[in-house]
C-alpha cells in the first residue's frame, strides 16, 4: 500500500516540477521572429491549472571577441494557484540553446539591453532603492554570475547554469 502511494506522489512532484511543455519550441519562435521588446505569450493553462509562458526578446550582447549572445527572458506561470518561475535565456548567434540565469522574482529580470549592457531597474523591485540602475557588461563572454543591487550595497548573487 505505501508503494502505490509513494508513486502518485513522486508521479505528482514531477508533472509539477517539469509540466512545461518544452520550452526550447517556443522560444525559437520567438528568436525567429526577431522582434525586441516584443513580449509572446503561450498558453496552456488548462481549468484549475496554470501553464503560461511569456516570452520577450530582448536583443543581442556582443563580446569584445565577436561573439554574439540572443537574450530572452522568460517568465513561466505554473500550477493551481499560480507561482512564477523567471529565467534570462542566452542562446548564440545561431539560436542555439547555451544556458539561462535563473532569477528568483520576476521583478528581477532585465528590463532592457543599452549600450551592449544588460538593465536592470529597481522600479518594481519591493523594498529596494529605485534609483539603482543595475548594468551588466557581457564584454568579455558570458560572466558566471551577477550581482543585482537593491539597497546599501545589499542585493542578489545571480549565477549561469545549463539546465
Amino acid at each position: 500500500m505505501k508503494l502505490p502511494l509513494l508513486l502518485i506522489f513522486v508521479i505528482a512532484i514531477f508533472s509539477t516540477v517539469f509540466g512545461q511543455v518544452n520550452p526550447n519550441k517556443d522560444r525559437q519562435v520567438v528568436l525567429q521572429h526577431n522582434k525586441i521588446g516584443k513580449t509572446y505569450v503561450f498558453d496552456r493553462s488548462k481549468k484549475g491549472d496554470y501553464n503560461r509562458t511569456e516570452l520577450t526578446y530582448l536583443g543581442t550582447l556582443k563580446t569584445k571577441d565577436r561573439r554574439v549572445f540572443k537574450i530572452l527572458i522568460s517568465r513561466w506561470y505554473w500550477g493551481l494557484v499560480p507561482r512564477a518561475t523567471s529565467r534570462i535565456v542566452v542562446f548564440n548567434e545561431k539560436n542555439q540553446y547555451l544556458g539561462n540565469y535563473y532569477v528568483g522574482m520576476t521583478y528581477d529580470l532585465p528590463n532592457r539591453i543599452q549600450n551592449n549592457t544588460l538593465v536592470f531597474e529597481n522600479k518594481d523591485r519591493r523594498d529596494c532603492d529605485s534609483s539603482i540602475v543595475t548594468r551588466i557588461s557581457f564584454t568579455y563572454g558570458l560572466p558566471k554570475e551577477f550581482f543585482l543591487e537593491c539597497k546599501n550595497k545589499m542585493g542578489d548573487i545571480y549565477s549561469f547554469g545549463d539546465e
